[in-house]
C-alpha cells in the first residue's frame, strides 16, 4: 500500500502544472479510483502514464488489463517495461478467466513492432496452459467473443491439454464456424483420429466449406462412403458439395443424374428438392436439360421458374434478351427482380420502346420501380425521354423520385 501512495503522490504533483488541468479536474473522484487510473494511462506525459501502469499492477486491478496491454506497446519503453511488470502481477489464479479473455489483445502484440513480445506472450500462453488453469482455456471454446474461442482451440490443440477427440467434440457444438472449421483441419491432418464417426459428424454440419473440405479429404484418400449418405449430400443447397458427392458416387458406378431425374419427376417431391435436382441435372451436363428447364417455368413456383431461367439463359445466349424481356413481365415481383437482375449480369440493354411496353404492362407499382431501374441504363436522351413520358399522375411520386436519386 505504502508504494501505491508514493506512487499515486507523485502522479499528483506532476498533474500540477497548468498544462494538465484537464487531466487534473476530469472528474471529481479521488485519484486512487481505478477509472481515473485507467484514463491516466493514456496521459501525453510518458512518465505520468508510467506511474499510473505501475500503480495499476500494485493495485491488482484485473479490470485495468486491457490498459495495459495497450500500453505494453507504448511508444516509451520505460511505460512498456513497467506494463509488462504490472502484467505479471496479475498473472494468478483467479485472473485466468480475465486473461483468456484478452487472449486476442495478447495475440495481437505479436503484429506490433516497437518491441519484442514474443515473450511477454508466452508467458501468458504458459500460463494459461497450466494443469490447473487449462480447464479454464477448455471453456473458452464457448466464449462469446468469437476470436477468444478460435484463439483457444488453437492452444489447446497445439498444446495437447486434452485428448483430440474431446477438443474436436466440444468444438464441433460450437455456433462459430470457423471454431468447426479449424477443429476439422486438426482432425483430419492426424489419419489416427479419422472414423466413421468423425466423417460422419463433419458431414452431417450445416457449414458448407466444412462439408467441402470433408469430401476432397474422402476423395484423396479413397475412403468409402455409403451410397445414402452421398444421395442426401447431392441435394445440398452448395454447388461444389454436390458436384463432388456426384464424384464419389460415380466412382461407386452410380449416376447421380439417375438420381436426380428421379427426384425431379417424383410428384411429391419439395419444390426446393426439384430446383437442386434441375440445378444438378445442368451441373452433370444432361443432355436434355434445357427442355426439362423449359417444362420448368413454373408459374407457381418462382424459386424453380429463376433456376431454370438461369438455365435456358446459359444455355441459349441468343434468346437471352426475348426471354428474359418475358420474365421482367412476369406477375410474380420476384421473378421479376431476378430477370432484372440477370439483365445487368449480362450486360443486356432494352430500348426505349420496350422500356416503354413494359411499362404498360406492369402488373404492380413494384414492378414499375424496376422498370425505372432499367431506364437508368439506357442513354441519356431516351432516358429524359423515358421520364417526361411517363411524368403523368399515375407515375408522378416514382418519376420524382428516379429523377432526385
Amino acid at each position: 500500500m505504502a508504494s501505491e501512495y508514493f506512487l499515486l503522490k507523485q502522479i499528483e504533483q506532476l498533474l500540477v502544472g497548468i498544462n494538465n488541468s484537464y487531466w487534473s479536474l476530469a472528474n471529481h473522484d479521488p485519484l486512487v479510483e481505478t477509472a481515473r487510473l485507467k484514463i491516466l494511462t493514456q496521459h501525453y506525459n510518458g512518465h505520468i502514464r508510467e506511474k499510473a501502469v505501475l500503480c495499476l499492477g500494485l493495485m491488482r486491478e484485473i479490470s485495468a488489463l486491457p490498459e495495459l496491454i495497450m500500453r505494453a506497446n507504448d511508444w516509451a519503453e520505460p511505460v512498456r517495461r513497467a506494463a509488462r511488470q504490472s502484467i505479471r502481477r496479475l498473472l494468478t489464479a483467479e485472473n485466468t478467466l480475465q486473461f483468456r479473455e484478452n487472449l486476442p489483445d495478447f495475440i495481437g502484440l505479436l503484429n506490433c513492432s516497437r518491441d519484442n513480445h514474443q515473450i511477454l506472450v508466452d508467458e501468458i500462453l504458459n500460463f494459461l496452459s497450466r494443469p490447473d488453469n487449462k480447464s479454464v482455456l477448455f471453456d473458452g471454446l464457448f466464449s462469446i467473443n468469437k476470436n477468444v474461442a478460435r484463439l483457444s482451440l488453437n492452444i489447446l490443440i497445439e498444446r495437447r491439454l486434452f485428448p483430440q477427440q474431446q477438443i474436436f467434440h466440444e468444438a464441433m457444438r460450437n455456433s462459430d464456424p470457423l471454431v468447426r472449421v479449424i477443429a476439422a483441419k486438426y482432425q483430419l491432418r492426424d489419419a489416427q483420429q479419422i472414423n466413421k464417426e468423425t466423417i460422419n459428424t463433419l458431414l452431417k454440419d450445416s457449414f458448407a466449406p466444412l462439408k467441402q473440405i470433408t469430401l476432397q479429404y474422402i476423395i484423396d484418400n479413397q475412403l468409402i462412403i455409403s451410397c445414402s449418405q452421398l444421395s442426401i449430400l447431392l441435394f445440398d443447397r452448395n454447388a461444389l458439395v454436390r458436384q463432388r458427392s456426384g464424384r464419389l458416387l460415380m466412382e461407386q458406378d452410380i449416376d447421380p443424374k439417375a438420381i436426380y431425374l428421379d427426384a425431379y419427376n417424383t410428384p411429391d417431391s419439395r419444390v426446393s428438392k426439384r430446383k437442386i435436382a434441375l440445378l444438378g441435372l445442368d451441373e452433370h451436363h444432361y443432355q436434355n436439360i434445357i427442355e426439362i428447364a423449359e417444362r420448368s417455368i413454373d408459374e407457381r413456383y418462382s424459386s424453380l421458374y429463376i433456376s431454370a431461367l438461369k438455365i435456358i439463359i446459359r444455355h441459349k445466349p441468343d434468346d437471352a434478351r426475348t426471354i428474359l424481356f418475358s420474365a421482367i413481365c412476369h406477375s410474380s415481383i420476384f421473378i421479376a427482380k431476378a430477370a432484372v437482375r440477370i439483365f445487368f449480369q449480362q450486360k443486356i440493354y432494352l430500348t426505349l420502346a420496350e422500356l416503354q411496353i413494359s411499362l404498360k404492362k406492369s402488373p404492380s407499382t413494384a414492378h414499375v420501380s424496376l422498370y425505372y431501374s432499367l431506364a437508368r441504363k439506357i442513354n441519356k436522351w431516351d432516358w429524359i425521354i423515358f421520364i417526361l413520358d411517363n411524368s403523368n399522375a399515375d407515375n408522378s411520386q416514382l418519376t420524382q423520385e428516379h429523377i432526385y436519386n
